[in-house]
């Protein structure tokens, strides 16, 4: 759970660089690697975005909520 502004752009960056990380993977698929490996790790990597893109709105809400008046 993200709990101040500082843990919320570590979060936001995290899932900035995970976005990022996704479309290189996807656009040029490593010759290295097995296809269901490299599967599996995208979807590891989109589990993880997931994941962060939910607490970061989870905080966006709560700010919100705490500005409104009674």
């Amino acid at each position: 759970m993200i709990k101040n502004e500082r843990q919320y752009r570590i979060a936001k960056a995290h899932a900035d660089s995970f976005e990022r990380a996704i479309a290189s993977a996807q656009a040029k698929p490593s010759l290295h690697i097995h296809p269901r490996l490299q599967e599996a790790q995208l979807e590891g990597m989109r589990s993880q975005l997931v994941d962060l893109q939910q607490e970061l709105e989870e905080y966006i809400t709560l700010q919100r909520q705490m500005c409104l008046p009674f």
